[in-house]
Parts: C-alpha cells; sequence; structure tokens
C-alpha cells in the first residue's frame, strides 16, 4: 500500500473517531494501535508502546505540570482580576480603556494556559460584563477579549511551547526565549490598534469618568499587585536565559513563587493546593497521552515511509524555502480552523521537521512562527474555536456576526506579525543568540 494511502486512511479513521467524542490522545493512540498492528503484527505492537514510554519519559517534558501549577494558582486564587484592578490604576485617559486593559491582562496572564479558548473565556468572563456596561461596541469588546486570549500562544513561559518543543525535538529554553520579542510585537500591535480605532470613531468605547488614584495608590498597586508577578517571570525566564537552571527548575521555582505570593496576598489555603495540584495533574496526564499518541503517529509515518517521501514531494514543488515555509503555516493555519492546538502538533510536526531539517531552516525561528499559525486558524470565521468560546461566555445580544467583525482586524495584524518575523529572524533569534 502506498504512503499516501495509509496517511489517508490514518486522518479519516482520526477523523471519525474524534467525531464519537474520544479525547484527542485517546483518539490518536487508536489509531496507531490498529494501523501498527495490521502493518507489523504484535512485534509492532511492543515497538508502539516503547517508543511511546521513550516518548513520555523525556526530562524536557518535566516543566508542564509546574507551568500547569503556577496557571491554576493564579486563577483560582483571584490573582488575575487583582492584578487586573491594579493596572486600571495606570491606564486611566487612553481611547479604549478596558480594552487595553483586557490586552495588557492577557500578556501578563497569556503565558500560564498556554490555550487561546481557555484565556478568551478566562478574560470574557472578568471584563466582557463591565465593558458591556460601560457601552464599548460589540465587536470591539469580543475582538479585544479573544486577541487577549490569542496572546497564550506565543508570550512564555507556555507549557504549549514546552509540547512542542518536546515533539518536534527543539530545546524548550530557547522556544520560551526566542518568543518573548514576538510576544511583545503582537501584544503592542493589539494595543495601538485599540487606541488608534478609538481615536478616530470614539463611539466605538465611550469615555466615562474614572476615579484618578494618587501616586501612593499606584505605587502601592505597583509594589503589591504587579511586580510581584513580574518577578515570577522574570525568575522563571530569567533563570533560563542565564543558564543558571534548566527550565525544569525555572519552572519548578515559578511554581512555588505563586504559592508563595499566596501567601502574601492571604489566599493561601491547603484546600487551593489541593485543588490547584489536582487540576494540573489532570491536565500534565491528558498532554502525556496527546505525546504518547504522537509517537505511535511518528512510528506509523517512519513505518510507511511516508516523513520520507513527504520530504521529496514537498522539496519538488519549489526550490523557494520561503515557498515552502508558507504552504507549512498555511497548513497549520487551515487546520486551526477546527483543532485543538495540541493535535495541530501531533499531525504536522512529524511530518514537518524533516523538512524543516531538509532547508536547514532555524528550527527556533520556525518553532515560533509555528506557535502563531494555531492562533491565527483558531480566530478565523467561520469555524475557528475562540469564536464559538466567546459566544458561550457572551450574553444573546451578541451575535456570531459581531464576534465574527470583531475577530477580523486581529486576524490582520496577526497575519502582520507573521510577515515581520518572517522578513526579520532577529525577532526571534536574536535573545537565543546572548546565550
Amino acid at each position: 500500500m502506498d504512503w499516501y494511502v495509509v496517511l489517508l486512511l490514518v486522518f479519516v479513521g482520526l477523523i471519525l473517531i474524534m467525531f464519537t467524542g474520544l479525547p484527542i490522545a485517546f483518539s490518536f493512540i487508536a489509531v496507531a494501535t490498529a494501523v501498527i498492528y495490521a502493518l507489523m503484527g504484535e512485534f509492532g505492537l511492543r515497538q508502539l508502546i516503547l517508543g511511546m514510554y521513550d516518548q513520555v519519559c523525556q526530562f524536557s517534558l518535566t516543566p508542564i505540570p509546574f507551568f500547569m501549577i503556577m496557571g491554576e494558582v493564579f486563577y483560582q486564587s483571584g490573582l488575575v482580576s487583582k492584578t487586573l484592578d491594579s493596572l486600571s490604576k495606570f491606564v486611566k485617559k487612553v481611547p479604549g480603556r478596558l480594552s487595553v486593559i483586557t490586552l495588557i491582562g492577557g500578556g501578563i496572564f497569556a503565558a500560564l494556559s498556554g490555550s487561546v479558548v481557555a484565556n478568551t473565556a478566562m478574560f470574557g468572563s472578568l471584563m466582557l460584563p463591565e465593558m458591556t456596561r460601560r457601552g464599548y461596541n460589540k465587536s470591539l469588546t469580543a475582538g479585544s477579549i479573544m486577541a487577549s486570549g490569542a496572546l497564550a500562544m506565543v508570550i512564555p513561559p507556555s507549557s504549549l511551547a514546552v509540547l512542542l518543543g518536546s515533539i518536534a525535538g527543539i530545546s524548550v529554553g530557547q522556544i520560551l526565549i526566542g518568543a518573548i520579542l514576538p510576544g511583545i510585537l503582537l501584544m503592542l500591535l493589539y494595543i495601538f490598534y485599540v487606541i488608534g480605532t478609538c481615536m478616530v470613531k470614539p463611539d466605538l468605547a465611550p469615555p466615562y469618568d474614572s476615579e484618578e488614584a494618587s501616586s501612593g495608590e499606584k505605587w502601592r498597586a505597583m509594589l503589591q499587585d504587579i511586580l510581584p508577578l513580574a518577578f515570577i517571570f522574570l525568575i522563571v525566564m530569567g533563570l533560563i536565559f542565564l543558564g543558571v537552571a534548566t527550565p525544569t527548575e525555572a519552572a519548578a521555582l515559578g511554581a512555588l513563587g505563586s504559592y508563595i505570593l499566596t501567601i502574601f496576598y492571604g489566599k493561601f489555603s491547603w484546600k487551593m493546593v489541593l485543588s490547584t495540584l489536582v487540576s494540573s495533574l489532570k491536565v500534565t496526564a491528558m498532554i502525556l497521552m496527546i505525546i504518547a499518541g504522537s509517537a505511535g503517529f511518528s512510528q506509523i509515518l517512519a513505518l510507511t515511509g511516508a516523513s520520507r517521501e513527504a520530504v521529496i514531494a514537498v522539496l519538488q514543488i519549489s526550490e523557494s524555502k520561503i515557498v515552502i515555509l508558507v504552504i507549512m503555516l498555511a497548513v497549520i493555519i487551515l487546520l486551526g480552523f477546527f483543532m485543538e492546538q495540541t493535535a495541530i502538533m501531533m499531525i504536522t510536526l512529524p511530518i514537518f521537521m524533516p523538512i524543516v531539517t531538509a532547508l536547514e531552516i532555524n528550527s527556533v525561528w520556525f518553532a515560533v512562527l509555528y506557535l502563531i499559525c494555531p492562533q491565527i486558524g483558531q480566530l478565523t470565521p467561520p469555524v475557528g474555536l475562540a469564536l464559538f468560546t466567546m459566544k458561550g461566555v457572551s450574553p444573546p445580544e451578541v451575535t456570531m456576526k459581531d464576534i465574527y467583525k470583531g475577530a477580523v482586524p486581529f486576524l490582520i495584524l496577526d497575519i502582520v506579525a507573521l510577515v515581520i518575523i518572517m522578513a526579520a529572524p532577529a525577532i526571534v533569534t536574536w535573545l537565543p543568540g546572548l546565550k
């Protein structure tokens, strides 16, 4: 059987099983088991199990539970909303004030989730009622909330970046450091767009009188609610950047620091500790199952020769690295219309990484470009997952049309950022090159 026929059967089988409601990880494992058994029998199953074991026992995966703990602690303790309140003291007379606060807050907390859908739901719940009450345009409201969620794909430290590095065989520390400047670029593009649009059309975000905070209150808010969280970020990324600690050690210190912060704010309880550990354990276990499924898929590609043949086929399309790179990124965006980021990684990375290696493309640069693409797909009408998440947390008067209209400008900004980073790879490679 030709390699492309096997690959087609795998994809069709995967989609059919996923439609039954079976989780993504188990869908991949079921398909991989069936195909490998059909190709190699019991010997193939033994190899599959050994391959899965090797994949999930990588040391590079150990930061994931610690990043999960950080996110759960900040969310369950209520520190997210506390920091948003403090940010509002500094953002006063800016056009589109609440949208700007939402985007800055998204930049701060995006990394703790790593999921566009999860962050969209969180900021929709926190900011949507206030923005609606203030008479903000429904499309601007929905767009800025979804954009704040989209930052979760890029801004480090992110468990999704760890997952990408583990599946693709790229240094996790290099990806996390390389994603810092692109994440800041995205956030600034979003903020400048909101401010500029609201200056041209003030009725999109009606100004309102807000109580002016004194200098003392601002300093207190900075010292109590903003700098401690920034310190956690600096601990994690600074130790990795300086080479003092591995990503795992830095993530562990970040998780410990998040618990210490809850003590400082009077939010600590053993019930919260248990709850955050259980939640993190559940998510980590599912991520490890996803990686195990990815190992099975990689073995199918190796057994059928699909990896080798796919590389040959793609290289015959064009001699231009940029053309092939654009094709790969377009595939990721299209898959983002109807699939979660982890599933996209499992399907595409085992196929794309041999191509990246053959073309001698900088793997860290590719990884950061890769992280941006699924968020574009999830914000793209008509079937992006983040769009329906936004609808799920919105009141009935916010229609899908409003949500679509709100997403489009930020999609354009994502593509602009993608083009800028492709044209200037140093945005990604400069910081990792300083190590």
